[in-house]
């Protein structure tokens, strides 16, 4: 086995706007080093953002509604809540300090925004296109040498105390090797084992690269036991629900981020028509059916309560009787001070159409949260309760 190697590139302060790669070239040749085949150079997400000018001032971000509601919850100036919400696709749910989102299929604290090695009153936006990024400074960088570039960042474990490397973006090599097949010491065969290369070549190289003020942006890995191909190598994802972390942890309802907009205005509406004379209690409700169509109700009451009518299922009574059998979202609007959930019932009656619709639940105020129908109603009782099974023979 060859000998492993991390080679610190040690450069001036990586300035907005400024050309990383000639930054890099001046490094190395200030230190006398130089790329040789085989080489994987492992780079600084925040090196590279800010050479794209991916740096925030945050005296000219104005905070929306949502942005002035969440900050609260999570600790965070609310420019900067404003900020995660744009950079992000999901709020996956956090603690005081730490947003935790979802971006592209992975999971970002603060949807990657980064405060340390940003101008004061600045902060560091992800890479625009991390994949595009690698492959062009792979480009310029090989100069006719066969080398892998890694554009990486630090995480930390679930309940682990401490920063480790993780890949953003790979060019060059396969970021995941797949040991499935091979056997272990005793000769058992692997059936689950697929080795994070890039991820780990990150992690040595931030032992030379540090967190801080090191001025050292990227490193070059000689001797890394990975091969060197001309094709990229786009780091693979799972479905949340295959992540045993996500699968195992994840908590309902969500803040909702958007996406469906419409849909609660069209519930906002139907609840002006709300009957509700006795307890005064107005709810609206719009389905979204996945041919497109959107079907609104309101609650209607009755002298005699056990008639009373939730908007939830007027609204899926109007979209079954307009012959719609498969839904894709339903918004539920309240008059009240947090945002409104189904009842037992209507929860029951929705999860029917499937347990992937989701709910955004809102009041009038502009609260609102997000989740499936079957994260509010776990365990449901459906047609597959229904299935008779064999008994076995006595």
């Amino acid at each position: 086995m060859s000998l492993l190697e991390v080679l610190g590139i040690k450069t001036e302060l990586v300035k907005v706007g400024q050309d990383l790669v000639q930054a890099l070239c001046r490094g190395m040749e200030k230190a006398g080093l130089a790329l040789e085949d085989g080489d994987v150079v492992v780079v600084s997400e925040s090196a590279v953002a800010t050479s794209e000018g991916r740096v925030a001032n945050l005296e000219e971000i104005v905070p929306g509604e949502m942005a002035r509601t969440l900050a609260p919850r999570y600790n965070k100036d609310p420019r900067e809540m404003e900020l995660i919400l744009q950079e992000s696709d999901q709020i996956v749910g956090g603690i005081p300090g730490v947003v935790l989102t979802m971006k592209k299929g992975f999971l970002y604290p603060n949807a990657g925004i980064d405060h340390s090695n940003a101008p004061p009153g600045h902060v560091v936006l992800f890479p625009k296109d991390p994949q595009r990024s690698a492959a062009e400074i792979r480009r310029r960088l090989g100069r006719g040498k066969r080398i892998g570039v890694i554009i990486g960042d630090s995480r930390t474990h679930p309940l682990r105390l401490g920063c480790v490397g993780v890949a953003l973006a790979c060019e060059g090599l396969e970021p995941v090797e797949d040991a499935r097949g091979e056997r272990d010491l005793y000769g058992r065969e692997l059936r689950i084992t697929r080795k994070a290369v890039a991820d780990n070549l990150v992690s040595a190289a931030q032992v030379v690269m540090g967190e801080g003020g090191e001025g050292i942006p990227a490193a070059i890995i000689r001797g890394a036991p990975a091969e060197i191909k001309e094709v990229g190598g786009e780091i693979p994802k799972i479905p949340p629900k295959e992540c045993m972390y996500i699968g195992a942890l994840q908590t309902a309802p969500r803040p909702y981020i958007g996406g469906y907009d419409h849909l609660l205005e069209k519930a906002r509406q139907a609840l002006q028509k709300a009957y509700a004379p006795y307890s005064g209690f107005k709810v609206g409700a719009a389905m979204l059916c996945k041919s497109g169509a959107i079907y609104s109700a309101c609650n209607v009451e009755n002298a005699s309560s056990g008639a009373d009518i939730c908007a939830e299922r007027a609204a899926i009574a109007r979209a079954l009787a307009s012959g719609e059998r498969e839904f894709q979202a339903m918004a539920v609007v309240g008059d009240c001070d947090e945002p409104i959930a189904p009842c037992g019932i209507c929860r029951q009656t929705l999860i029917e159409f499937g347990g992937e619709i989701d709910v955004i639940m809102a009041n009038l105020h502009g609260k609102a949260v997000v989740a499936s129908i079957s994260e509010l109603l776990p365990l449901a009782f459906t047609a597959a309760s229904l299935e008779r099974k064999e008994s076995p023979e006595l």
